[in-house]
């Protein structure tokens, strides 16, 4: 019996020492074996690629101006809509309530998310489609949403710079839109110098030059006014209602421009 248990604890010592150098040898093969890669994102053309910075660049490369257009362009209409409104608050009180109104907010940027993912979206979707290559298309959907945030986001920083302005130049930004009967043919020119006497009046032909570039360099502008008395300059966009060169109701308050006097 004495002997039978000594062969037993024998036995054990052996399969304990066999385990061991199992598991040793397992470990080491996990640590050889490398990671599992991550899962790769399904692109147009039937075949797999990692999503790079490249192709996040490139797509975003392509998103952001048109994103930065829309957002704008949306923005300055919700103040003129507000405005209209409310005509006889300043254009600067329509500025200030769309800029605390967070639902206003949270629809332009979904509106410019559509507007920028939506194959049907017309010029925007061909512009787009145009610029980014075939194979990482499928990523715009995915990247609509974080361009449109950004450039929402920056355009209500730009509308806060203005709200600040205003108390500055009260007079040239107390209309976010142009009044009644004010109409790009026969824009009336009264020539004049600021409220507080630190400007002097702004010559025609420089603001006439300074509105014509903004609305040629702003794919969605079809039309521009300007108030020298003012410093005013004012731009049509293709997305308000109204067609033509009229500025009657929907012309957006672009911003001021001012000639300092020596």
């Amino acid at each position: 019996e004495v002997e039978r248990g000594r062969r037993m604890m024998k036995g054990s010592r052996i399969a304990v020492i066999a385990a061991s150098a199992a598991l040793s040898c397992c470990l080491l093969l996990a640590t050889l074996t490398p990671a599992p890669r991550p899962a790769e994102v399904e692109l147009e053309g039937g075949y797999n690629r990692p999503v790079s910075s490249q192709a996040q660049h490139a797509v975003m490369k392509a998103l952001a101006p048109t994103a930065k257009i829309l957002a704008n362009s949306m923005l300055f209409t919700a103040v003129a809509q507000h405005a209209r409104s409310n005509p006889k608050s300043p254009g600067r009180a329509a500025m200030r309530a769309v800029l605390d109104d967070r639902e206003a907010r949270k629809k332009i940027a979904a509106d410019v998310e559509n507007k920028l993912a939506n194959d049907h979206s017309g010029e925007y979707a061909v512009e787009i489609r145009n610029e980014v290559p075939e194979k990482y298309q499928s990523l715009i959907p995915e990247l609509a949403r974080t361009a449109a945030v950004s450039a929402t986001t920056m355009a209500f920083i730009d509308l806060r710079d203005n709200v600040l302005k205003a108390d500055d130049y009260p007079e040239s930004m107390d209309r976010g839109y142009l009044e009644n009967g004010n109409s790009l043919a026969d824009m009336p020119i009264l020539m004049g110098s600021s409220a507080r006497g630190q400007y002097g009046p702004v010559a025609k032909d420089k603001l006439e030059f300074h509105c014509k570039s903004e609305c040629e360099s702003h794919h969605l502008c079809v039309a521009y006014t300007y108030k020298p008395s003012m410093g005013a300059c004012y731009l049509k966009s293709k997305l308000n209602p109204v067609r033509g060169t009229d500025c009657t109701k929907d012309c957006w308050f672009f911003g001021v421009v001012h000639q300092r006097l020596p």
